[in-house]
């Protein structure tokens, strides 16, 4: 029990440790997918977007390709800050991105918002002594704020290409949480 659980810490700590290298790289280079359930799925309002870890795959490298096509990821910059909720199971990620346009005559986007990601918390081992793929990795990435522009935007948020609004961006960070 006692190397179930410090097994089970390890992962969650593997989990916070790839997503905080992760994000600020997003536009650069795929994630570490390692850290995710096979079964994980990803919501915005509690509505399924994608409902396996293949689909959530096709659904990010799709945004980073159509992001990489408009926008210049050497001199974009996506920085966040990250919290652990112990009584939920969940890792609370507020990040902040100024996406600057390739073409010089488009306007830099500030993409603001909140994911969630819950753990899963069952044991890593089964009742045979079995090693259990899912304890302790990432079964839900939630989405549940996004702002592009200082505009709020309404689920489902993967329509992040209606980029018109205010040239200066609001951060909605931990006290924006509702």
């Amino acid at each position: 029990m006692v190397d179930e659980q410090r097994e089970l810490q390890m992962n969650v700590g593997k989990a916070m440790d790839v997503l905080k290298s992760d994000y600020p790289y997003f536009l650069k280079r795929s994630p570490d997918y390692s850290i995710y359930s096979e079964d994980m799925i990803l919501t915005s309002s509690n509505t399924p977007l994608t409902t396996s870890l293949s689909s959530y795959k096709r659904t990010i490298s799709l945004s980073r390709s159509m992001l990489n096509l408009l926008y210049d990821s050497e001199k974009s910059i996506i920085q966040n800050r990250m919290v652990y909720d112990s009584t939920r199971c969940q890792i609370r990620i507020s990040f902040n991105a100024q996406l600057i346009p390739k073409n010089v005559l488009a306007r830099r986007v500030y993409i603001d918002g909140i994911s969630v990601y819950s753990i899963d918390m069952g044991p890593t081992v089964d009742k045979e002594g079995r090693k259990r793929e899912g304890g302790g990795k990432i079964i839900e990435h939630k989405i549940e704020k996004m702002l592009v522009n200082g505009v709020g935007m309404k689920p489902p948020y993967l329509s992040l290409f209606r980029l018109e609004g205010r040239e200066n961006g609001v951060l909605a960070g931990a006290g924006a949480w509702s």
